[in-house]
Protein backbone atom coordinates (compact mmCIF):
# COMPACT_ATOMS: atom_id res chain seq x y z
CA UNK A 1 0.00 0.00 0.00
CA UNK A 2 1.38 3.54 -1.01
CA UNK A 3 1.95 5.80 1.63
CA UNK A 4 -0.92 8.22 0.30
CA UNK A 5 -3.46 5.22 0.71
CA UNK A 6 -2.33 4.81 4.17
CA UNK A 7 -2.67 8.27 4.83
CA UNK A 8 -6.20 8.26 3.36
CA UNK A 9 -6.74 4.90 5.79
CA UNK A 10 -5.48 6.53 9.13
CA UNK A 11 -7.74 9.46 8.33
CA UNK A 12 -11.01 7.24 7.86
CA UNK A 13 -10.03 5.36 10.94
CA UNK A 14 -8.86 8.43 13.14
CA UNK A 15 -10.63 11.76 11.84
CA UNK A 16 -9.38 15.07 12.74
CA UNK A 17 -10.94 18.27 13.68
CA UNK A 18 -10.37 19.59 10.40
CA UNK A 19 -11.69 16.23 8.55
CA UNK A 20 -14.75 16.64 10.90
CA UNK A 21 -15.13 19.48 9.51
CA UNK A 22 -14.98 19.12 6.10
CA UNK A 23 -17.76 16.28 6.82
CA UNK A 24 -20.41 18.63 8.25
CA UNK A 25 -19.96 21.34 5.69
CA UNK A 26 -23.32 20.66 4.56
CA UNK A 27 -24.97 20.58 8.75
CA UNK A 28 -22.97 23.93 9.38
CA UNK A 29 -24.24 25.58 5.96
CA UNK A 30 -27.82 24.28 7.47
CA UNK A 31 -27.10 26.27 10.95
CA UNK A 32 -26.18 29.23 9.66
CA UNK A 33 -28.96 29.85 7.13
CA UNK A 34 -27.87 31.97 5.15
CA UNK A 35 -27.26 34.66 7.88
CA UNK A 36 -22.87 34.13 7.48
CA UNK A 37 -21.44 33.00 3.90
CA UNK A 38 -21.16 29.41 4.57
CA UNK A 39 -17.91 29.60 2.48
CA UNK A 40 -16.55 31.95 4.60
CA UNK A 41 -17.39 30.58 7.84
CA UNK A 42 -16.02 27.64 7.16
CA UNK A 43 -12.57 29.20 5.61
CA UNK A 44 -12.31 31.13 8.97
CA UNK A 45 -12.79 28.05 11.05
CA UNK A 46 -10.09 25.98 9.08
CA UNK A 47 -7.73 28.75 9.19
CA UNK A 48 -8.36 29.16 12.97
CA UNK A 49 -7.64 25.41 13.78
CA UNK A 50 -4.71 25.03 10.81
CA UNK A 51 -2.97 28.23 12.93
CA UNK A 52 -3.45 26.06 16.34
CA UNK A 53 -1.80 22.41 16.78
CA UNK A 54 -3.50 22.06 20.24
CA UNK A 55 -7.24 22.51 18.46
CA UNK A 56 -5.88 20.13 15.76
CA UNK A 57 -5.41 17.57 18.36
CA UNK A 58 -8.61 18.24 20.88
CA UNK A 59 -11.47 15.69 20.67
CA UNK A 60 -13.20 16.13 17.12
CA UNK A 61 -16.91 16.23 18.72
CA UNK A 62 -15.98 18.67 21.01
CA UNK A 63 -14.31 20.97 18.47
CA UNK A 64 -17.45 20.33 16.05
CA UNK A 65 -19.35 21.42 19.38
CA UNK A 66 -17.76 24.17 19.36
CA UNK A 67 -18.41 25.22 15.41
CA UNK A 68 -22.10 23.77 15.53
CA UNK A 69 -22.83 26.09 18.66
CA UNK A 70 -21.38 29.00 16.59
CA UNK A 71 -23.75 28.21 13.53
CA UNK A 72 -26.33 27.78 15.54
CA UNK A 73 -25.90 31.38 17.08
CA UNK A 74 -24.59 32.63 13.80
CA UNK A 75 -22.20 33.98 15.06
CA UNK A 76 -18.00 34.80 13.53
CA UNK A 77 -15.21 32.80 14.92
CA UNK A 78 -12.01 33.57 15.63
CA UNK A 79 -10.23 36.55 16.84
CA UNK A 80 -11.29 39.43 14.03
CA UNK A 81 -14.43 40.42 15.52
CA UNK A 82 -14.22 39.41 19.08
CA UNK A 83 -17.67 37.42 18.70
CA UNK A 84 -16.72 33.42 19.38
CA UNK A 85 -13.43 31.89 19.80
CA UNK A 86 -12.83 28.17 19.67
CA UNK A 87 -10.44 27.60 22.74
CA UNK A 88 -8.27 24.45 23.49
CA UNK A 89 -8.14 22.98 26.89
CA UNK A 90 -6.54 20.27 28.93
CA UNK A 91 -9.32 18.03 30.67
CA UNK A 92 -8.04 14.97 32.90
CA UNK A 93 -5.20 14.45 30.43
CA UNK A 94 -7.15 14.94 27.08
CA UNK A 95 -7.19 17.92 24.85
CA UNK A 96 -10.59 19.44 24.02
CA UNK A 97 -11.98 22.57 22.83
CA UNK A 98 -14.00 24.94 24.52
CA UNK A 99 -16.23 27.79 23.32
CA UNK A 100 -16.13 31.05 24.68
CA UNK A 101 -18.82 33.35 23.10
CA UNK A 102 -17.04 37.39 23.25
CA UNK A 103 -18.03 40.54 24.46
CA UNK A 104 -19.28 41.35 20.72
CA UNK A 105 -21.29 38.25 20.46
CA UNK A 106 -23.23 38.69 23.11
CA UNK A 107 -24.34 42.08 22.53
CA UNK A 108 -25.34 40.60 18.82
CA UNK A 109 -27.52 38.27 20.85
CA UNK A 110 -29.15 40.74 22.68
CA UNK A 111 -30.05 43.19 19.83
CA UNK A 112 -31.56 40.88 17.65
CA UNK A 113 -34.49 41.03 20.29
CA UNK A 114 -36.88 43.56 18.87
CA UNK A 115 -37.39 44.83 22.64
CA UNK A 116 -34.24 45.81 23.30
CA UNK A 117 -32.29 49.06 20.85
CA UNK A 118 -29.11 49.60 22.26
CA UNK A 119 -26.42 47.99 24.62
CA UNK A 120 -23.18 49.14 26.05
CA UNK A 121 -21.06 48.62 29.00
CA UNK A 122 -18.20 51.03 30.61
CA UNK A 123 -15.72 50.33 32.99
CA UNK A 124 -15.22 52.29 35.88
CA UNK A 125 -11.95 52.77 36.64
CA UNK A 126 -9.49 54.33 40.25
CA UNK A 127 -10.78 57.55 40.88
CA UNK A 128 -13.73 57.79 38.79
CA UNK A 129 -16.94 59.31 40.53
CA UNK A 130 -19.61 56.51 41.11
CA UNK A 131 -23.02 56.53 42.96
CA UNK A 132 -25.58 54.40 42.51
CA UNK A 133 -28.99 53.63 44.60
CA UNK A 134 -32.70 54.24 43.98
CA UNK A 135 -35.32 56.03 44.79
CA UNK A 136 -39.66 57.00 44.65
CA UNK A 137 -38.73 59.56 42.09
CA UNK A 138 -36.23 57.68 39.92
CA UNK A 139 -36.33 54.45 40.77
CA UNK A 140 -33.07 52.64 40.52
CA UNK A 141 -30.34 55.08 39.42
CA UNK A 142 -26.77 55.46 38.96
CA UNK A 143 -24.31 58.43 38.59
CA UNK A 144 -20.58 57.93 36.59
CA UNK A 145 -18.43 60.97 36.51
CA UNK A 146 -14.79 59.71 34.67
CA UNK A 147 -11.94 61.32 36.31
CA UNK A 148 -10.78 61.17 32.56
CA UNK A 149 -10.19 58.86 29.81
CA UNK A 150 -7.06 57.18 30.29
CA UNK A 151 -7.68 53.73 30.00
CA UNK A 152 -4.44 52.71 32.37
CA UNK A 153 -6.25 53.09 35.25
CA UNK A 154 -7.10 49.84 36.79
CA UNK A 155 -10.74 49.36 36.07
CA UNK A 156 -13.04 48.65 40.01
CA UNK A 157 -16.14 47.86 38.47
CA UNK A 158 -18.30 47.83 34.99
CA UNK A 159 -21.79 48.47 34.22
CA UNK A 160 -23.81 47.09 30.97
CA UNK A 161 -26.89 49.46 29.82
CA UNK A 162 -30.01 47.87 27.74
CA UNK A 163 -32.01 50.71 26.07
CA UNK A 164 -35.61 49.29 25.88
CA UNK A 165 -37.86 49.46 22.95
CA UNK A 166 -41.22 50.85 24.93
CA UNK A 167 -38.60 53.36 26.83
CA UNK A 168 -36.26 53.49 29.64
CA UNK A 169 -33.48 51.57 30.69
CA UNK A 170 -32.47 48.59 32.20
CA UNK A 171 -28.90 48.06 34.03
CA UNK A 172 -26.71 46.02 36.03
CA UNK A 173 -23.40 47.42 37.99
CA UNK A 174 -20.38 44.36 39.04
CA UNK A 175 -18.01 45.27 41.03
CA UNK A 176 -14.35 43.79 40.37
CA UNK A 177 -14.85 40.76 43.29
CA UNK A 178 -18.16 40.14 41.86
CA UNK A 179 -16.42 39.73 38.49
CA UNK A 180 -13.68 37.84 39.47
CA UNK A 181 -16.21 35.33 41.19
CA UNK A 182 -18.26 34.69 37.90
CA UNK A 183 -14.86 33.66 35.90
CA UNK A 184 -14.78 29.99 35.08
CA UNK A 185 -11.83 28.05 37.13
CA UNK A 186 -9.62 28.06 33.92
CA UNK A 187 -9.49 31.81 33.65
CA UNK A 188 -5.59 31.82 33.23
CA UNK A 189 -4.63 29.26 31.40
CA UNK A 190 -4.06 31.30 27.86
CA UNK A 191 -8.16 32.00 27.18
CA UNK A 192 -9.02 35.68 26.35
CA UNK A 193 -10.18 36.31 30.25
CA UNK A 194 -6.26 36.58 30.78
CA UNK A 195 -4.91 37.78 27.47
CA UNK A 196 -8.38 40.52 27.09
CA UNK A 197 -9.35 40.65 30.43
CA UNK A 198 -11.43 44.17 29.83
CA UNK A 199 -13.14 42.56 26.80
CA UNK A 200 -14.22 39.90 28.89
CA UNK A 201 -15.28 41.58 31.87
CA UNK A 202 -17.57 43.50 30.06
CA UNK A 203 -19.04 40.00 28.44
CA UNK A 204 -19.71 39.28 32.21
CA UNK A 205 -21.44 42.37 32.66
CA UNK A 206 -23.75 42.08 29.60
CA UNK A 207 -24.13 38.22 30.62
CA UNK A 208 -25.75 39.25 34.08
CA UNK A 209 -27.73 41.97 32.26
CA UNK A 210 -29.49 38.70 30.13
CA UNK A 211 -31.55 37.96 33.65
CA UNK A 212 -33.66 40.68 33.37
CA UNK A 213 -34.20 41.24 29.57
CA UNK A 214 -35.89 39.18 27.10
CA UNK A 215 -34.25 36.04 26.04
CA UNK A 216 -34.40 34.81 22.07
CA UNK A 217 -33.74 30.77 21.97
CA UNK A 218 -30.15 31.80 20.64
CA UNK A 219 -29.40 33.88 23.53
CA UNK A 220 -30.53 31.06 26.06
CA UNK A 221 -28.43 28.59 24.33
CA UNK A 222 -25.65 30.90 24.69
CA UNK A 223 -25.70 31.68 28.10
CA UNK A 224 -26.19 27.90 28.76
CA UNK A 225 -23.30 26.88 26.75
CA UNK A 226 -20.62 29.74 26.91
CA UNK A 227 -17.00 28.39 28.43
CA UNK A 228 -18.40 24.62 28.88
CA UNK A 229 -18.25 21.44 27.09
CA UNK A 230 -19.95 21.45 24.30
CA UNK A 231 -19.74 18.27 21.50
CA UNK A 232 -21.57 17.12 18.34
CA UNK A 233 -22.65 13.70 17.57
CA UNK A 234 -22.85 13.27 13.65
CA UNK A 235 -26.39 13.32 12.49
CA UNK A 236 -28.00 15.52 15.74
CA UNK A 237 -28.70 19.12 15.22
CA UNK A 238 -28.82 19.33 19.55
CA UNK A 239 -25.53 19.64 21.31
CA UNK A 240 -24.65 18.19 24.34
CA UNK A 241 -23.59 20.94 26.79
CA UNK A 242 -21.53 19.60 30.08
CA UNK A 243 -19.43 21.76 32.90
CA UNK A 244 -15.57 21.31 32.32
CA UNK A 245 -14.33 18.94 34.62
CA UNK A 246 -11.29 19.35 36.43
CA UNK A 247 -8.36 20.67 34.07
CA UNK A 248 -4.87 19.88 34.61
CA UNK A 249 -2.56 22.53 35.54
CA UNK A 250 -0.96 22.45 32.26
CA UNK A 251 -0.75 26.05 30.70
CA UNK A 252 -2.44 25.85 27.15
CA UNK A 253 -1.74 28.77 24.67
CA UNK A 254 -5.56 30.51 22.91
CA UNK A 255 -5.59 31.45 19.73
CA UNK A 256 -7.40 34.06 20.38
CA UNK A 257 -5.97 37.40 19.96
CA UNK A 258 -9.32 39.82 20.96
Amino acid sequence: MSDLSQAAVAVKKNPTALDFVQQNKAAIEAQLAGAINSESFIRTVTTVLRNDAKLQAADPLTVMGGVMLAAQLKLEVGAGLGEFYLTPRMEKGNQICLPIIGYQGFIKLVLRSEMVTDVHTFLVRDGDHFEYGANAREGKYFEWKPRDFDEDRPWTGVVAVARMKQGGTTWVYLTREQVYRRRPSYWNKGTPWQTHEEEMVQKTAVRALTKFLPKSTELGKAIEADEQKVSHVAGLDDLSVQPVEVVDAEVVEDGATS
